[in-house]
């Protein structure tokens, strides 16, 4: 495959262009893959940000896309992908869809970023609703992947089966990981235990996947135990933000011997969120990541280390190859 295109929204964010432009500097940094940026914001602050940091030649292969409109706070979010098409959040997802870039990435708003690219992209064949797909760290030094973790709050029993086939065709492709062990969140291993959803849904998962291991609980999900956790977007967005303090948590009890000590250090760096970068949004013809609000250069970073892996190992579904077009 030839260089990477990766279309990156500086725009996005609590810290903006300064803070993922220095992201992009450190995926050069740690990254063996070739990949071109094209960065999409406000030109000039964008500039002054690169020459402030001397990092013209730093970034490499890179191309600026002016974006001038702005989507305020408390603009509704339906169908701004419409009205706003110079947004940088949605200019990403339109590159997508010239076949410009191979992926996009925005720390921006989940509702418009999942709406641009469900209704630029388009959904995938057999998808029913988008999802977001987080990795988390297990006890067996394997990542679980939880889906969906904050895109859809409220899920019938097709929809929560519909997540367990786009996560085991990520998973098993971004991982090269056959078969991986399918479970479904709940509050106990016992089929009465759990809403009338799940249990509609575990007999269907119980009939589609031979590699289908049951029901799991929030105690469990990091025991390594299991590949893919499934549920809706509710529970999984408050188990994923419980997962994300306990780094916080460490810091905080461990003190100064967190700090002081490389070696421990190093061992509590799976417990970072920062160190698994952005979410990929299941569900449409493209590969987008959401990376988080409060992202740091190295979250940033992280999260386009993951947009090359999805992008070369064809883990997100892909529609059919069309000839690679040049920015004009």
């Amino acid at each position: 495959m030839n260089s990477v295109r990766l279309a990156i929204d500086v725009e996005s964010g609590d810290f903006g262009p300064r803070v993922i432009v220095s992201g992009i500097l450190e995926a050069r940094l740690s990254n063996d893959h070739s990949f071109k940026v094209f960065i999409c914001g406000n030109r000039p602050r964008i500039e002054r940000v690169i020459d402030e940091n001397n990092a013209a030649d730093q970034l490499g292969d890179y191309e600026i896309i002016e974006c001038n409109d702005i989507i305020n706070p408390g603009e509704r979010r339906a169908g701004v992908w419409k009205k706003q098409k110079s947004a940088s959040i949605i200019r990403c997802i339109t590159l997508q869809k010239e076949r410009l870039v191979d992926a996009s990435i925005s720390a921006g708003d989940t509702a418009i970023l999942m709406g641009a690219a469900l209704f630029i992209l388009g959904r995938s064949e057999g998808a029913l609703r988008p999802a977001l797909a987080a990795f988390l760290p297990t006890v067996k030094k394997k990542p679980v992947l939880l889906l969906d973790v904050g895109a859809n709050l409220n899920c019938r029993a097709e929809h929560l089966v519909s997540f367990a086939i786009m996560g085991d065709r990520y998973i098993s492709r971004f991982l090269d990981m056959p078969s991986p062990a399918i479970t479904l969140l709940s509050i106990g291993k016992e089929a009465a235990k759990g809403t009338r959803t799940i249990s509609d849904a575990e007999k269907i998962l119980k009939e589609r996947f031979r590699n289908y291991r049951g029901f799991i609980e929030g105690n469990d999900v990091l025991a390594g135990e299991s590949d893919i956790v499934v549920c809706d977007g509710f529970c999984g967005n408050v188990l994923l933000k419980a997962c994300e303090s306990f780094h916080r948590l460490a810091e905080s009890v461990l003190g100064d011997q967190m700090t002081k000590d490389a070696g421990f250090r190093k061992k509590m760096a799976i417990l970072d969120p920062e160190n698994y970068g952005g979410v990929p949004l299941l569900g449409i013809k493209g590969t987008v990541l959401k990376a988080h609000g409060r992202s740091s250069s190295r979250a940033i970073a992280n999260s386009i280390n993951a947009a090359i892996i999805a992008v070369k190992r064809h883990a997100v579904w892909e529609s059919e190859a069309t000839e690679r077009q040049p920015i004009p």
